[in-house]
């Protein structure tokens, strides 16, 4: 199930799942809204949007019902999470999957959002987007990055026909197509409480390209996320079905140690999710120096070394900046031989 694509003129609703930061940071807020305003788009805050509640922006019934709001209301066309956290889990006994089914709609988010985002595919069949959230790249200073709004635009937004104006009235949006990476990318981090991210955009490091650990071809839908976010959904009735899937995994501005993420491999090993999957990609990890992207390079390749499957690695998407958008649910392919990493079927509907 696929939502609507996103034209000109459509409201976007903003949502705190999790954390409280919005109401910490207005000024992060006001920066993402203007940011989507410019592109065209209006935007709405649902009512805890702003909300502090020790670490989060309400209690899960608050929370779950902002949500169930912003699916509900036939104005707005897409939700969009103010920021993650830790939390998302907290409304999963709370929310009415029959109501967001029947109300299909571009969901996007990442980090503790993907919770939400495997959740409610589980649940629904609902194509959900791993994607930028309101105070992380669209509130960059002095815009948000370039690489990050085409690529949200590119999954949710573009019309067919290779850059036709949002808006224009088309049959059918085209499948994102080949991806390629940043050209620069950054995990520097400028104080938001100081307010020192207004005082200079971030500094880039010039990128070196996607890494290929592993040859093969691979062909499926798109799973995964924030791998720590990941172990909130397992034994649980939310955690999806890998069979045939690309997982996708990225760690967090947290930085789990290469042994962590050793021992969650070695988990996914026992569950037969590697076994089931037909390919691997990992983002670019946030925080990391190289000789520690190396060793968490090893440990990809220890891990994953029974498996025929290809394996990208440093890929643009998660808590690096800037990021891909990339749709839960919908295929996409691996090549390794042809250097080709692409999603080959659309991801909204017209």
């Amino acid at each position: 199930m696929k939502p609507r694509v996103l034209r000109k003129g459509d409201t976007i609703g903003i949502i705190s799942p999790s954390s409280g930061a919005a109401g910490l940071f207005p000024h992060r807020v006001e920066r993402g809204r203007a940011a989507l305003e410019s592109l065209g788009f209006r935007v709405v805050l649902a009512e805890h949007a702003m909300g502090r509640r020790g670490w989060v922006s309400g209690t899960p019934e608050e929370r779950a019902a902002d949500l169930h709001r912003m699916f509900a209301d036939p104005d707005v066309k897409a939700v969009m999470a103010a920021i993650g956290g830790d939390h998302s889990g907290q409304l999963l006994p709370h929310l009415d999957f029959d109501l967001i089914a029947a109300n299909p709609k571009v969901f996007v988010g990442f980090s503790d959002v993907t919770v939400l985002n495997l959740a409610i595919h589980a649940r629904t069949g609902l194509v959900t987007f791993n994607g930028p959230t309101l105070m992380t790249d669209f509130a960059e200073f002095p815009e948000p990055p370039a690489y990050s709004v085409e690529h949200f635009l590119r999954a949710v937004a573009e019309p067919i026909g290779g850059g036709a104006p949002i808006g224009e009235a088309v049959p059918t949006p085209a499948p994102i197509g080949d991806l390629a990476p940043a050209p620069g990318w950054t995990d520097e981090f400028l104080d938001w409480g100081t307010k020192a991210d207004l005082t200079r955009p971030r500094a880039l490091k010039p990128s070196s390209g996607w890494t290929w650990l592993k040859s093969g071809r691979g062909e499926g839908p798109l799973l995964g996320g924030c791998i720590e976010s990941m172990q909130h959904l397992r034994g649980t009735p939310y955690w999806p079905d890998f069979h045939g899937a690309l997982l996708f995994l990225e760690t967090s501005e947290d930085k789990p140690s290469s042994a962590w993420v050793d021992g969650v491999l070695a988990d996914y090993e026992n569950m037969g999710v590697l076994a089931a999957a037909s390919g691997l990609l990992f983002a670019r990890p946030y925080g990391y120096d190289e000789e520690e992207r190396e060793a968490l390079r090893r440990v990809i390749l220890e891990r994953t070394r029974a498996y025929s499957f290809p394996v990208l690695a440093d890929v643009d998407f998660g808590h690096t900046s800037p990021m891909l958008t990339l749709p839960v649910g919908v295929r996409a392919v691996l090549d390794a031989d042809a250097r080709r990493f692409a999603i080959t079927e659309a991801a909204v509907d017209g």
